[in-house]
């Protein structure tokens, strides 16, 4: 007699547990991010980045003031002139010789007497002197020094002029010439001038009568 042994089927309907796949799906999931992320690092390699390339940049030069040139102080020193007057010239005044009264003595004792009316007669008649005498020296009336000249004065000249005058019935100079030369043309010309603007004299006497007279004048330049 065949006996014939039957399984046991289960009576539960044969099904996929989506809640266990899924279970299984994430674990599998988390498990290859897992060893992806290790991965990473040593499959990763760092791109060198190109060095940077160098910016060019224009030079600009900027102008610097030149350094302050070196400035010595300077002292001036002014030294005022000091003004020095004329120095006055001194005039030799001479004593005039007293002019002599050259009419003759007459002896009253030997002379005799004329008429009265021949007295008249042969009275001399005094006559008015021709032209200028020659008086020798003068006498000063008014004799201001002259001023020295500049230029004689810077050239340190001196000397003494010898002038001849001719003063007039009235005292003044009518004409004045270089007798003597002091050797420089300008003390000549400034004693020559002086004399003839401002200097008066004592006219000459004769016979009672002022009369034209030449004369000797000297005027020294000295700077001592």
């Amino acid at each position: 007699m065949m006996v014939r042994t039957q399984s046991q089927v289960s009576s539960r309907p044969l099904g996929i547990d989506t809640s266990r796949v899924l279970a299984m799906s994430t674990a599998v999931a988390l498990h290859l991010l897992a060893g992806g992320l290790l991965l990473i690092p040593l499959s990763h390699r760092a791109v060198p980045q190109p060095p940077p390339e160098p910016r060019w940049v224009m030079p600009i030069t900027i102008p610097t003031a030149p350094p302050p040139p070196l400035v010595f102080p300077v002292t001036v020193r002014f030294t005022p002139k000091t003004h020095t007057p004329p120095k006055t010239v001194p005039v030799p005044v001479q004593v005039p010789t007293p002019l002599i009264n050259q009419t003759p003595v007459v002896d009253s004792a030997t002379v005799a007497l004329p008429a009265a009316d021949t007295a008249m007669d042969s009275a001399p008649t005094i006559a008015a002197p021709s032209g200028p005498i020659e008086a020798g020296q003068l006498q000063y009336l008014s004799s201001p020094a002259p001023s020295y000249p500049v230029a004689a004065l810077r050239a340190g000249q001196q000397g003494t002029v010898l002038l001849r005058v001719l003063v007039g019935t009235d005292g003044r100079p009518a004409e004045v010439s270089v007798q003597t030369s002091s050797g420089h043309r300008a003390l000549d010309l400034a004693a020559r001038s002086q004399v003839l603007r401002s200097w008066r004299f004592q006219p000459a006497m004769q016979n009672g009568q002022a009369v034209q007279a030449y004369g000797l004048v000297p005027v020294s330049f000295s700077l001592n």
